[in-house]
């Protein structure tokens, strides 16, 4: 008959150090492995210029019409007298 203590470690200790822990340390690797090329392509190609340019196109786009939303709004209010 197991004892209490060793059915406690055999429930919540085993588990979390059993081979799990390995298998942790395999993705972190391959995750890094992933994020190093990436980086390396993404210094290579200059793709932080098109980027930029990319959000400040979408940030123009935004601005331009917030503007023509509030104007447009602004209008309708003075026309119905709001």
């Amino acid at each position: 008959m197991m004892s209490l203590a060793s059915q406690m470690y055999d429930y919540y200790v085993k588990p979390y150090l059993g081979e799990k822990g390995q298998d942790l340390v395999e993705y972190a690797l391959l995750l890094a492995i992933v994020v190093g090329i990436g980086f390396l392509i993404y210094q290579q190609s200059g793709l932080n210029d098109h980027l930029t340019t990319i959000f400040s196109n979408a940030g123009d786009l935004t601005s331009s019409a917030a503007d023509v939303s509030t104007a447009s709004a602004a209008s309708s209010n003075a026309q119905t007298g709001h």
